[in-house]
């Protein structure tokens, strides 16, 4: 709550947010907020799985698009990422922190498939189709999306080398895809074999679109054309998100946090935060209140911030906080905790 006020993940700016909530000092809740961050006790994925285990039910009724990335936390972290395509945002399923500038002492294959296995039990035999950048366009990530039973959609660079059919099906020599499309207003889609050492056979969309730099060439295990190219662009939210989490937002990234294990219990934190945000702007344009935060000509504000001023304005009109119960993330009926997401 107190970062949803101060807008930030900065201890001090969250110590102040709180002090109507506590008699104690800003600088008493600050060391507070402090200990918690180093309390060894806590488990951020013991904590995290509790949390999936209730929320992700309701999305297994329809196919998932996932989104795996690498985000900096300054000079001092790298953290994975695996997030669900919502809205205009990705929201945060599982993460990683690891060195920014030391060796790891994991593999970074292995770190990924560290969190596909701690998605496995919460995504059960739903239809997910994991997406990713040209990081991820090579043969041990369709492997471990191949090893789990998860479709794919991934960018991969133009010096990648495949063999495709000519239109009389016979297989022409290998050649770079980029001469598929090797100037712009030229597409290709279609199978293709890829790579020279493994080869797999795969569905290549290619399009070099006019006043870009370069082509966008994808592969996937689902059928070639413009829709994969439509899909691929979805992944682009990542990046708003992490611009909301960081300098447009939560300045994630002046938390001033450096040791691993204390980024892990803020991004604990912060995540959550990003789950109830997106929750009460889901319940904020389901009632039909989002024109009292955003022009209704164009939307200029993200859903964390529309969720935010929806919890904001609600606090100000109960000084009680009699409604605020009912903006809790989860709701309980019957004995039985339950969530939902629609916007």
């Amino acid at each position: 709550m107190g970062a949803i006020r101060a807008e930030s993940i900065v201890l001090s700016k969250v110590a102040e947010a709180l002090l109507e909530e506590s008699e104690a000092k800003a600088p008493s809740i600050e060391r507070r907020l402090e200990r918690f961050l180093s309390n060894e006790k806590i488990k951020p994925d013991k904590t995290w799985d509790q949390l999936l285990e209730t929320v992700m039910p309701f999305f297994r009724q329809a196919p998932m698009q996932l989104v795996i990335d690498v985000t900096p936390y300054e000079e001092h972290a790298q953290v994975i990422y695996v997030g669900l395509l919502q809205h205009s945002r990705v929201l945060p399923l599982a993460w990683k922190v690891m060195p920014g500038q030391e060796k790891w002492d994991q593999g970074f294959w292995n770190c990924v498939e560290e969190l596909f296995e701690r998605l496995v039990p919460h995504l059960g035999k739903a239809d997910c189709t994991m997406i990713g950048d040209s990081a991820f366009g090579c043969e041990a990530q369709v492997g471990l999306c191949q090893k789990y039973g998860w479709h794919y959609l991934f960018r991969i660079c133009q010096e990648h080398t495949c063999e495709h059919w000519a239109s009389n099906g016979r297989l022409l020599p290998t050649c770079p895809v980029s001469t598929l499309v090797d100037r712009p207003g030229k597409r290709f889609y279609g199978p293709i074999r890829l790579w020279q050492e493994h080869q797999i056979e795969t569905n290549l969309s290619a399009y070099w679109e006019p006043g870009q730099e370069e082509a966008l060439i994808l592969i996937s295990d689902a059928p070639a054309g413009p829709r994969r190219m439509s899909e691929y662009k979805l992944r682009w939210r990542v990046e708003s998100t992490f611009e909301d989490l960081k300098s447009r937002g939560w300045d994630w990234e002046e938390s001033h946090v450096r040791r691993l294990d204390r980024v892990d219990h803020m991004l604990l934190v912060l995540f959550l935060m990003v789950w109830w945000l997106a929750h009460l702007a889901a319940c904020c344009m389901h009632h039909g209140k989002r024109d009292r935060y955003d022009r209704h000509d164009r939307r200029d504000k993200g859903i964390f911030r529309i969720g935010r001023l929806y919890l904001l304005d609600i606090e100000r009109r109960n000084a009680r906080g009699g409604n605020l119960l009912l903006c809790l993330l989860f709701q309980r009926r019957n004995g039985v905790w339950r969530f939902s997401l629609r916007f």
